[in-house]
């Protein structure tokens, strides 16, 4: 760290500070506190199976492919990102592991072609118009669109379906605004229980055109008897609750759940 700027020796510092008492508080209760804040660690004591299904939409350049990977060494995870560069990045981050198999479409509510904007930020590519309210709550220019480009679009139901699989174990959403669409692709899927567990971003602030309020998701998740088991990174500007990832269980799922935790406590 020596040589370094002073703001970027600062920043080191404080990142080394972090890393130093997360070890530390590690066997602590604090410690087991915070990973109980922490929606994959949650996914894990949650999902048994030793290979499970998973689906990752929206899979960036393999970040929570990653952290799936490292908590589920045997499981198969298809991973769906539409942005050519990002998922250039993605093949090539598991190239090595046949494991994670991308798949270069957007995933919306029917098969097709539709727009997609490619923005300053690449996290906040979408397949919505950006909102130009979004700056006061994300920041400026993130949102700002560089360019549109035309991708494919496949509904969970019919990817299913061709691929033949009947159960899913863990359904990961987060593509910026376009969620809804994704749940309305697998309706069939969701009416069956054919997904134990689903972990959605949703958010709240206006950050892009047409994304659906947060209400809806709950209406929707609950009429196809999904629960809201806890909330994660909850995130806030000027003290207002602007996104939230939630997992949401079956019904089923939830109560087979609460009978071992019942019978733990015995």
């Amino acid at each position: 760290m020596l040589g370094l700027p002073a703001n970027n020796y600062g920043h080191a510092m404080a990142r080394l500070l972090r890393r130093t008492a997360r070890k530390l508080l590690a066997g602590t209760r604090w410690g087991r506190a915070r990973k109980s804040r922490d929606p994959f660690f949650v996914t894990k004591k949650l999902i048994k199976a030793p290979a499970p299904l998973i689906f990752d939409v929206g899979a960036h350049v393999g970040e929570t492919a990653a952290r799936y990977r490292a908590l589920f060494p045997d499981a198969l995870i298809h991973s769906f990102e539409p942005s050519p560069q990002s998922f250039e990045r993605l093949s090539q981050a598991f190239s090595a592991d046949s494991r994670v198999v991308p798949h270069n479409f957007a995933v919306s509510e029917k098969a097709g072609t539709a727009t997609f904007r490619v923005n300053r930020a690449s996290v906040t590519n979408s397949l919505l118009e950006s909102d130009r309210r979004g700056d006061d709550y994300w920041g400026t220019e993130l949102l700002d669109t560089d360019s549109e480009i035309s991708v494919q679009t496949v509904a969970l139901d019919d990817f299913c379906r061709a691929q033949r699989i009947e159960h899913v174990d863990v359904l990961k959403i987060d593509v910026q605004g376009a969620e809804y669409a994704v749940l309305a692709g697998a309706r069939g899927l969701l009416e069956k229980h054919a997904v134990d567990l689903i972990y959605l971003e949703m958010i709240m602030a206006p950050s892009y055109v047409g994304q659906r309020k947060y209400h809806y998701y709950l209406t929707l998740l609950d009429e196809l008897g999904y629960e809201l088991f806890d909330l994660f990174n909850l995130g806030r500007r000027d003290g207002r609750l602007i996104q939230s990832d939630g997992i949401f269980l079956t019904s089923e799922f939830l109560a087979r759940y609460e009978a071992d935790m019942r019978q733990q406590r015995k």
